[in-house]
């Protein structure tokens, strides 16, 4: 039987991107530039991240009975994800509907689906027998991401939550995070304070800490991202990406680099910047999975890291 270093559970969403120079005003008719399908969702990205570094991962969540949930299953399956804890309910599937504009930047919309049809009932003791790292988002129901953390918890698991999109979070569920990953958005959110400089995140980071059990790590685009920690608040600069195609599914894509170093007991020090390695690879390219780099495509990082950081 195949132990898995990672379990993901979480969103599996297809997606709709429309590329336009712009956002249409309240009751104006825009004409896009491109339309593109192609398989999403926090959740799923994330487990594509990492197997497409090389960890065995387990999906757990659920799609339509639709073709979207076919698609799903199918990129899932391409990339390598284990699918035996993906169940097929409900009529459709979720849908994003994401809007990329020429920065590169964009917005979306999220059709929730099947997506809210998991329940507390699907995760149980044998997702975690091996100890593997939890890996959540907010893509669904909140009664099941508490449910998954404190099963992972009676069974010593490492806990990574991705509070994406931003919501309440119960302090007892909060309390057995062992690290947190938020945007400055989400940070804001949770801190109800404003977060718009790295001085303001790291004075945020440091008071999200007070309410996990481990770290906490703001991520702020081309600002970088900040980690807050035993040794205090550290800022860590972007990497430089010269070339902004797509900003879908860069925090996605960050935090798969984040697990593959938690696997494989590699400090955080070193991990952010190997995750905003991987994370600006996914920015030149179109999407969410397709855009994400393999491991020989970005290990190089991780080894110019620790000669900088070690010597």
């Amino acid at each position: 039987m195949l132990q898995h270093n990672i379990v993901v559970i979480g969103s599996l969403n297809y997606d709709i991107l429309v590329q336009q120079d712009r956002l249409p005003e309240i009751g104006e008719t825009f004409t896009g530039n491109e339309l593109m399908l192609m398989p999403g969702g926090k959740g799923a990205n994330q487990a594509v991240q990492c197997a497409k570094l090389g960890l065995n991962v387990n999906m757990v969540g659920c799609v339509g009975n639709d073709i979207y949930g076919s698609e799903l299953i199918k990129s899932l399956n391409e990339n390598g994800v284990s699918v035996d804890n993906i169940s097929q309910r409900g009529k459709t599937s979720g849908i994003g509907i994401v809007q990329i504009l020429e920065s590169g930047d964009y917005c979306s919309t999220i059709i929730k689906g099947a997506n809210y049809l998991i329940s507390e009932p699907d995760i149980h003791d044998g997702l975690f027998s091996d100890r593997p790292l939890l890996i959540l988002q907010s893509e669904i129901p909140d009664r099941v991401v508490e449910r998954a953390i404190s099963v992972a918890r009676r069974h010593d698991c490492q806990i990574l939550l991705n509070n994406a999109p931003a919501r309440e979070i119960s302090p007892q569920a909060l309390s057995q995070v062992d690290l947190l990953v938020v945007n400055e958005t989400e940070a804001s959110f949770m801190s109800k304070t404003a977060v718009t400089s790295v001085k303001e995140a790291m004075t945020c980071a440091a008071a999200l800490q007070q309410k996990v059990n481990g770290r906490v790590i703001i991520t702020l685009g081309e600002k970088g991202a900040v980690l807050s920690g035993d040794a205090g608040a550290r800022h860590y600069p972007a990497v430089f990406c010269p070339d902004v195609v797509d900003t879908t599914g860069a925090g996605d894509s960050f935090i798969g680099g984040i697990a593959y170093c938690l696997v494989n007991n590699i400090d955080l020090e070193e991990a952010i910047p190997f995750a905003a390695k991987i994370s600006s690879c996914s920015i030149q390219k179109y999407g969410g999975q397709s855009s994400f780099p393999m491991l020989p495509d970005v290990a190089h990082a991780l080894t110019q890291n620790r000669q900088r950081l070690f010597g």
